[in-house]
């Protein structure tokens, strides 16, 4: 099996008003590969929309997470937060098995989510955790 099974990407950076590529210590664009890539991978698809890049090939890469900002912190909205993104993950082919996805609201913002992802790469043995935050009301 390939030792780049998960490839390589250019790394982003989180910043107050987006992402942004990050700059190695050489100065060139820096990279990030294999089980980071992944992870960086379902966040960015997480954050997308579907549809938002069909001119480029891809009508159904996204989340529909976008579809309950706004919506109330209950069980029904937590139970959607939690199928649509297992949803979004299982497209990932490099993803074998989404082995958990759990849901907490941290006591201080009842406005946010915190999802906890773990999944199985794809011929990996260890299972990748991820944590995405996500939003209800704009802040």
């Amino acid at each position: 099996m390939s030792k780049d099974l998960l490839g390589w990407d250019l790394k982003l950076v989180d910043e107050e008003l987006g992402s942004d590529l990050d700059i190695s210590f050489t100065g060139d664009l820096a990279k990030v590969g294999e089980e980071y890539n992944l992870g960086q991978a379902i966040v960015n698809r997480l954050r997308t929309r579907p549809g938002e890049l069909a001119d480029l090939g891809h009508s159904q890469y996204g989340s529909r997470l976008y579809e309950l900002i706004g919506e109330p912190n209950n069980e029904r909205t937590r139970g959607l937060i939690r199928l649509y993104t297992q949803e979004c993950i299982a497209q990932d082919p490099r993803v074998e098995e989404v082995v958990s996805v759990r849901i907490e609201v941290p006591k201080e913002n009842p406005n946010r989510i915190n999802i906890y992802m773990s999944v199985l790469p794809r011929g990996k043995t260890t299972i990748l955790n991820i944590v995405f935050p996500f939003y209800l009301e704009v802040e």
